[in-house]
């Protein structure tokens, strides 16, 4: 089952890991659009013997995009560190939410940026930055139908 989730009163941030230690978080702001896409795949095998084969979970699979319509805004250095110094700057926190009543919350803890695209235009063009990142541990995600206070 496949769903898309829209709604106002969206937030989402960005924290930026130094190995155990974190610069603490930056909201983006001015996001356009922002995606997270969850992926289990299936394993089958042959039986003999037996009409059908034998089906299982596959591997869980997290990604996803963030594209920001205001280049100078917070956060936007710290995808782009994640991206080319993987040595002082390992993980990117992502986490947030969207939606009033009964929210959807997310807390992803080890990021990687995967891509990072900006496009630059004239005076009737809006500057944009566009960033890819997969989650390096999707084994750990969980599900939760409790209410989180917060997103740390």
């Amino acid at each position: 089952m496949a769903a898309t989730v829209t709604g106002k009163d969206a937030t989402l941030y960005l924290r930026l890991s130094t190995g155990t230690l974190s610069t603490g978080d930056v909201e983006l702001w001015a996001i356009s659009d922002f995606s997270l896409t969850l992926d289990r795949g299936t394993v089958e095998q042959e039986l003999v013997g037996q009409i059908g084969n034998y089906f299982t979970q596959g591997s869980l699979s997290a990604e996803g995009s963030i594209t920001n319509c205001r280049f100078a805004a917070s956060g936007n250095s710290d995808m782009l560190m994640n991206l080319v110094d993987t040595d002082t700057y390992p993980y990117l926190s992502i986490s947030g939410s969207v939606g009033a009543t009964n929210p959807i919350k997310w807390y992803l803890v080890s990021c990687q940026v995967t891509n990072y695209e900006i496009s630059i235009g004239d005076a009737d063009t809006i500057s944009e930055l566009s960033a890819d990142f997969t989650v390096m541990d999707p084994y750990n995600l969980t599900y939760d139908t409790g209410l989180i206070s917060d997103h740390s």
